[in-house]
């Protein structure tokens, strides 16, 4: 990105109920076979590692056959998925890569008692139906332990503070050598992203200056920019301490479901709800995840504001995502305060959907995707289907129709073309 002057774009995104049918979600998609649906239906405390990575194959395996079995739209290449262990000062980090390295690169980073693929694989399932995926190279990057397969680290392992992971951000840019790159974070990842976009501001003012200049976009979901208050600190130490002492425990997976859907559960398809609590009763490395809890509890607030003099001006475009029943309502909207007006345009778009699910990448992907292609569009991305007549802009109602249409008539409407969906 040039360094000429942005307009930032600031998309708040509500969803409110309605009486309005509700979209089938791509996570509802996920079938499970007569093994494994007791794993998901009736949980146990006896269910080990081994099942919960059985249940994540499977669900890999209904991703690839959904794939397939719209080949007749996008034709995906499954060479070009693939996966590095990135060399940082924390120790190797993985990173998933999703697509052709020549194209435009988008970076990822996940929220709290999730990895990667668990948090972003639905909702790229979901555009990837578009050719999206044929514009864009997706580096998905996990904070350090919170993958399915890591180890668990010692107790003596320096878990990297925000800025830490922030910084594990910049060497995986310096790594693939990204010169241009749009962000997505979600969360956690949401805060780390910003705190990347403005990192050293004060320390180091062409560091800050380069990172900046490597932004394309930011997109950021349920972000926080503050410090933890003493409620949030009180229940994260709660949180810390059962972890380490007990492993997975009720405390900690309602906390969890209350940050990822918010309190208003019976709003959320049923089918998610079920699905995360039994991702989250199993998760495999309860004391990684203490640690990367303790990161985020002990976050300072992100040095941005609108005239420079308490923090940085963010010279970046941002689309700022966020669901009704999102716990995080108020801070995304502290985040917005925090924008320069002079160069941002607010949008606050009251959607009237079925339901108020904080969690909008699973439940309500397709305003998700609707509001990113549009912030891309805008500035300069999402140039396709050139037709007879030159079209400089995809048309993108007619997209999404066809994205949900094609959503809810796959592994049903086109089951001919796969042997078992």
């Amino acid at each position: 990105m040039g360094t000429a002057p942005c307009r930032l774009f600031t998309v708040l995104v509500f969803s409110v109920p309605s009486a309005a049918k509700p979209v089938m979600s791509s996570m509802e998609m996920h079938a499970f076979s007569n093994d494994l649906q007791p794993l998901v239906d009736n949980p146990s405390p006896e269910m080990n590692a081994a099942n919960v990575v059985r249940v994540k194959q499977y669900q890999a395996q209904q991703f690839l056959c959904f794939m397939f079995s719209v080949q007749s739209w996008h034709t995906i290449s499954f060479s070009s998925l693939s996966q590095e262990r990135v060399d940082t000062v924390y120790g190797k980090v993985k990173v998933s890569i999703y697509g052709d390295r020549t194209k435009h690169p988008m970076i990822t980073f996940h929220d709290l008692g999730l990895d990667s693929e668990s948090n972003f694989q639905n909702f790229f399932q979901f555009v990837s139906i578009a050719e999206f995926t044929e514009k864009f190279c997706v580096y998905n990057i996990n904070a350090p332990g919170q993958e399915v397969d890591a180890q668990t680290f010692p107790d003596s392992y320096d878990y990297p503070s925000m800025d830490g992971l922030a910084k594990i951000v910049e060497t995986v840019v310096n790594h693939f050598d990204l010169q241009s790159v749009i962000a997505f974070g979600v969360g956690v990842g949401a805060n780390v992203l910003l705190r990347y976009a403005v990192r050293d501001s004060f320390e180091n003012l062409a560091l800050e200056l380069l990172n900046q200049r490597r932004l394309d976009a930011l997109i950021l979901v349920n972000c926080v920019a503050n410090a933890a208050g003493w409620i949030e600190w009180a229940y994260q130490k709660m949180n810390i301490r059962y972890l380490r002492g007990t492993g997975m425990n009720t405390f900690t997976v309602d906390y969890l479901m209350w940050h990822h859907f918010g309190r208003r559960l019976g709003e959320c398809s049923p089918d998610i709800v079920r699905q995360y609590r039994v991702y989250f009763q199993h998760l495999s490395n309860p004391k990684n995840l203490a640690m990367f809890i303790e990161s985020y509890m002990n976050r300072t607030a992100i040095p941005i504001s609108r005239d420079g003099q308490s923090g940085s001006v963010l010279n970046v475009p941002v689309l700022q995502i966020v669901g009704a029943g999102s716990p995080f309502v108020n801070d995304t909207v502290d985040v917005n305060t925090k924008l320069d007006p002079s160069r941002s345009d607010w949008i606050k778009a009251n959607l009237n959907v079925s339901d108020a699910c904080g969690l909008v990448l699973d439940d309500r992907p397709e305003i998700v995707t609707e509001s990113v292609i549009l912030f891309l569009q805008g500035l300069g991305f999402c140039r396709f289907f050139r037709l007879e007549f030159y079209v400089p802009t995809m048309n993108v109602m007619k997209l999404m129709k066809k994205i949900q249409d094609t959503q809810n008539g796959s592994c049903f409407a086109v089951s001919d073309s796969v042997d078992e969906c």
